[in-house]
């Protein structure tokens, strides 16, 4: 009786431990993007360049050391210029593994000697056209430079559908095929502090964007 209790037990700690080392290689990519992933990577391609009051100002490759931390399927680095006021948005669209896409936040990025930021990040909400509220997290840093320029972030996570301000995204996000992840930074206009505000360029731009975007994100079949 206790020879099968303890073969029930050391076969338990091996499924487990299996079961563990899959999940985690699913989350980091270990074996490289599947098929459905590399699907949904394509169809990132065909947003439009134009939507709104906004047009593609220009488009950037990411870095090698971005690649190697990020190992994304997908992406786009586009900074964006608003028709009307001259506004520009800087956007940062990621598709890859779980992982390393639920930790990379504004605080990583901006968190350097050039910026500084500005009190606690709040959750903003954005109402679709056919309901359906997104959820972003807004950031301000304030550059360290004479000017002292204020720059908002707006981040976001999503599995295919809508935009969620996740408190702990790894978490969340753990069993997921592919996780998408949304930056935007704005210089914001003197004086403006709320994230409500009308004259937050990145909150017009959400506005705009959001239920464009929607058409090309892929929802994994199953988590």
């Amino acid at each position: 009786m206790k020879r099968l209790q303890f073969v029930v037990a050391v076969v338990l700690v091996v499924g487990l431990t299996i079961l563990s080392g899959v999940l985690h290689g699913r989350a980091s990519n270990r074996w490289g993007p599947v098929a459905d992933t590399l699907a949904a990577a394509n169809k990132l391609k065909e947003i439009p360049n134009e939507f709104g009051d906004w047009r593609l100002q220009s488009s950037e490759e990411l870095g090698r050391d971005s690649q190697e931390q990020l190992q994304p399927a997908g992406y786009l680095v586009n900074r964006y210029q608003n028709r009307q006021t001259g506004d520009v948005v800087d956007m940062f669209l990621l598709l890859g593994p779980p992982g390393p896409v639920s930790v990379h936040t504004p605080e990583v990025c901006f968190g350097t000697k050039n910026y500084q930021s500005r009190g606690e990040r709040q959750k903003v909400v954005i109402r679709g056209p056919a309901g359906g509220d997104d959820e972003f997290w807004a950031l301000d840093f304030k550059t360290i430079s004479l000017r002292g320029d204020s720059l908002r972030t707006y981040y976001a996570w999503s599995p295919g559908d809508r935009w969620q301000a996740l408190e702990d995204a790894r978490f969340w996000s753990a069993g997921l095929p592919y996780l998408y992840k949304i930056q935007l930074s704005c210089l914001l206009p003197p004086g403006t502090t709320d994230p409500q505000s009308s004259d937050d360029p990145c909150r017009k731009f959400l506005q705009n964007f959001v239920p464009v975007a929607k058409k090309y994100l892929i929802a994994p079949a199953a988590k």
